[in-house]
């Protein structure tokens, strides 16, 4: 995945996580816990893109 489309789903589930602990008022709700999970999958993979290619052009220590 790129991280163009990566930082867009993370832009809309950002958007719709707000939304949710906004409807539901509780952080432990079931959607808001997995909108927050799905969040999480793809911002670890965007991390993971940006280590990747940090390791590539040698920036990595």
């Amino acid at each position: 995945m790129g991280n163009d489309y990566l930082l867009n789903e993370i832009q809309k589930l950002k958007d719709q996580l707000v939304r949710a602990v906004d409807e539901h008022h509780s952080l432990t709700n079931e959607r808001v816990v997995q909108i927050s999970q799905e969040l999480d999958i793809y911002v670890l993979q965007f991390q993971k893109n940006v280590w990747a290619r940090m390791n590539e052009r040698g920036t990595l220590q």
